[in-house]
């Protein structure tokens, strides 16, 4: 009787313990066409490399401590996934039609499959062209009637979970706002009338909304987007009224309206991994992000920035460069010494390098006979070399056509800390740093820039 009541005890004992939820994800891919060794996915602080097989086929059990949206690359493509815990998910693909051959199966296969179909709805309505240089009540009316769109596929998608449609509705207002908020720069750029001033009404439709939620932050890459759009347009709007460097009200902005942390330090180091410059405000720059950071990692990486940046400000003496001329044999900074060089730093896999060639080709044509050369460097890997001499010969690229000698290892684009394409830069007739951050040709401000050195 004694045992079986200790059998008893046992059994209730079991039967009481709380489930505990597997935090893997079983993953299998299959990739027809594919060129590329691994699968990665990362978000969320997590990062796996998949190894794909010859047969183009891979397969990974992933421990994922957060729930939520990850995104996986294959090569050069890329595309959002939304995982689960305790959840097996399967894909199929084309690598040659990357994004209209997803298909999913398994647990969340409808969150996925909704997920893969709101990519291509986007490249559908979200035409970047199109939509931004619209007149801002054209654009008011278009971004609406996108943002219906995005919704009304997420509520004909069966099979979704209720708590993937509440974050994928919030997903969906982040990127709504995002798009106002980037209106006036777009609308810049694409018309090239950088006076326009978008109304202070086209912000009405969100006012009150919190830009300073942390736990969106740590959880929405949508939402991070969002903040970085935001704080970037206030910045451009300090910038426009005192004068004052962007990076530096930026940093400033983040510092006024976040305690210090992991949502403030990100803030900060994703804007200085490109937008520090070799200017006149780069200590006080540095000075301000060294004050505020929590993250050692960052900081070492923004700290080396600095010095190769230090190194870089106006008046001092210019990296050389001396690379394969597209005519035949080598030019050498050196061999231009005496003329004013605006270097273009650029390659043929680079979709805004080659929207910056027709503007190019005109700032090219009405300085042809003043003391300037222009110097297209060409960062392609060595696989692409005949791509890019195809190009230079289909597009007729003129001034001075040049292939770097180990793509993003040049020596000239690592001791310029060139991290993201396209680069200008303006060198003056001695061989010494005027700007290594020039205006894009598209940029009205190039012709003031070059104008004040001729």
């Amino acid at each position: 009787m004694k045992n079986l009541l200790l059998l008893f005890l046992t059994v209730i004992l079991f039967s009481c313990e709380k489930e505990v939820k597997p935090t893997y994800v079983i993953f299998n891919g299959s990739a027809e066409n594919n060129i590329a060794n691994t699968a990665k996915l990362s978000g969320n602080g997590f990062n796996k490399d998949m190894a794909i097989s010859e047969t183009g086929s891979f397969s990974d059990t992933l421990r994922i401590e957060k729930e939520g949206y990850y995104s996986l690359r294959i090569g050069r493509e890329s595309t959002p996934v939304y995982l689960t815990q305790g959840a097996t998910l399967g894909l199929t693909l084309d690598a040659k039609e990357f994004d209209e051959s997803l298909v999913y199966t398994g647990d969340v296969a409808a969150e996925n499959n909704y997920l893969a179909a709101k990519y291509l709805l986007s490249e559908k309505e979200m035409a970047f062209d199109k939509v931004y240089s619209l007149s801002e009540e054209d654009f008011i009316t278009e971004v609406n009637k996108i943002n219906t769109s995005y919704s009304e596929l997420l509520k004909s998608s069966t099979g979704v979970s209720k708590i993937f449609i509440e974050k994928e509705t919030k997903e969906l207002e982040y990127a709504h706002i995002n798009n106002i908020e980037n209106y006036e720069q777009y609308y810049q750029y694409l018309t090239k009338d950088i006076s326009f001033k978008a109304s202070s009404s086209l912000y009405d439709s969100y006012k009150g909304f919190n830009f300073k939620d942390t736990q969106a932050f740590e959880n929405s890459s949508a939402y991070k987007r969002l903040l970085e759009s935001h704080y970037g347009r206030i910045a451009r709007d300090i910038t426009n009224s005192n004068d004052k460097d962007i990076a530096l009200a930026y940093l400033e902005t983040v510092d006024k309206n976040f305690e210090n942390g992991d949502a403030k330090d990100e803030l900060m180091f994703n804007y200085l991994r490109y937008g520090m410059k070799a200017n006149n405000a780069l200590e006080e720059v540095y000075s301000l992000y060294k004050k505020s950071n929590q993250n050692s990692d960052n900081l070492s990486k923004v700290t080396s920035s600095y010095k190769v940046l230090k190194s870089l400000t106006p008046g001092k003496v210019s990296p050389t460069f001396d690379y394969e001329n597209f005519k035949g044999g080598k030019t050498s900074l050196a061999d231009l010494k005496g003329k004013v060089v605006y270097v273009d730093v650029w390659a043929t896999w680079c979709g805004p390098c080659k929207r910056e060639i027709p503007s190019l080709k005109v700032l090219e044509a009405d300085y042809h006979d003043k003391n300037i050369a222009f110097v297209s460097m060409s960062i392609d890997e060595k696989k692409d070399y005949e791509t890019w001499r195809k190009m230079v010969t289909d597009k007729e690229l003129g001034g001075i056509q040049l292939m770097a000698d180990n793509d993003w290892k040049s020596k000239f684009v690592t001791d310029f800390g060139i991290r993201g394409i396209p680069r200008f830069i303006i060198i003056d007739t001695e061989g010494n740093i005027v700007d290594s951050d020039a205006p894009r040709p598209s940029n009205p401000e190039i012709r003031t820039a070059i104008d004040a050195i001729l």
